[in-house]
C-alpha cells in the first residue's frame, strides 16, 4: 500500500485542470478512446510499456491521457517523478532492480516541476530496460513530428532510443456540435522491429475510431477487453475507484 499511496500522489501532481483526475473510465466515456484502445494500452502496460503521449497545442489533454493510462500500471511499480536530473543519473548508476516508472510531467523547455529538456532527455529514454519505463508527454502532433522534436538538437534522440517506448499516443482537439472533442487522433505501439505501427487512428468525419489491421495476440487481448468493458459499463469512474478495479483484476491475472 506504501507503492500505491505514493503513486497516486504522483499522478494527482500530473492534475492541471483542477478537480478530480480523470480516470480512463472517464476518457472512454467522453470519446477520447475507444475501450478497445484502452485494452491494447492496459495490456501493453502489463508488459511493461513505456509510453508518450503528444498535442501541439496546450490544454488538449495530454497530461491528463497520460496520468489516467498511468493509474492502469501493475501493482508494485512505483513512480518516481524526474524533478531534478539528479534523478536520471542516480537511476542510471543503480543496477535496475525493482520495476520503476520514471515519470517526466513534460518534455519541454520550461523550468516547472518535473519538466526535462536538453542532453536530459537522451538519458531519461535510456532509462527503459528490464524493470524500469518512462512515462512523458511534449508538444507534438505526429509520430513524425515527435521524432523530428527529439532527434533534433539539443536533445539528440536517436531513432532506437524512441523504439524502445511501446505506446506512442497523440490527442487531437477538435470543435463539436457539444463542444470541444478531445480524441486520441493516432495509437501507435511498438512493432517488434524497432519501430512503431499504427494501430488505432481517429477518422474525424465520421467522429470513430478505425483499427487498422490485426492485433497481436487477440486471444490474450481479451481478459483486458473484458475488464475495460466491465469499467466502462459500471458506475464506477473516479480514479481511486477504478484503481481498485485494476488492482484486483491484475491479482486475478
Amino acid at each position: 500500500m506504501d507503492i500505491e499511496l505514493h503513486n497516486h500522489e504522483q499522478i494527482e501532481m500530473l492534475n492541471q485542470r483542477g478537480g478530480r483526475t480523470l480516470s480512463i473510465v472517464d476518457l472512454i466515456r467522453a470519446g477520447t478512446l475507444s475501450v478497445e484502445m484502452a485494452a491494447c494500452a492496459v495490456r501493453a502496460l502489463a508488459e511493461g510499456a513505456s509510453l508518450l503521449t503528444g498535442a501541439r497545442p496546450g490544454g488538449a489533454g495530454k497530461t491528463t491521457l497520460m496520468a489516467a493510462l498511468l493509474q492502469l500500471l501493475p501493482p508494485g511499480v512505483r513512480i518516481v517523478t524526474v524533478d531534478h536530473p539528479t534523478v536520471i543519473a542516480d537511476g542510471l548508476a543503480r543496477p535496475a532492480a525493482e520495476p520503476t516508472c520514471y515519470l517526466a510531467h513534460e518534455i519541454g523547455s520550461g523550468h516547472w516541476y518535473g519538466y526535462i529538456w536538453g542532453r536530459a532527455v537522451a538519458a531519461f529514454l535510456s532509462l527503459i530496460g528490464g524493470p524500469r519505463r518512462v512515462a512523458s508527454c511534449l508538444h507534438a502532433d505526429t509520430l513524425e513530428e515527435l521524432a523530428d522534436i527529439l532527434g533534433s538538437p539539443p536533445l539528440g534522440v536517436s531513432r532506437e532510443a524512441l523504439g524502445r517506448v511501446s505506446l506512442i499516443l497523440f490527442i487531437h482537439v477538435r470543435p463539436g456540435p457539444r463542444g470541444l472533442r478531445r480524441r486520441v487522433a493516432a495509437f501507435h505501439e511498438a512493432d517488434g522491429r524497432g519501430g512503431h505501427r499504427l494501430a488505432f487512428r481517429w477518422d474525424e468525419r465520421s467522429d470513430a475510431f478505425e483499427r487498422l489491421g490485426a492485433l497481436r495476440d487477440e486471444a490474450g487481448l481479451r481478459p483486458y477487453l473484458n475488464l475495460m468493458r466491465e469499467l466502462a459499463e459500471g458506475g464506477e469512474a473516479e480514479a481511486e475507484g477504478v484503481r481498485r478495479r485494476v488492482l484486483a483484476f491484475y491479482g486475478r491475472a
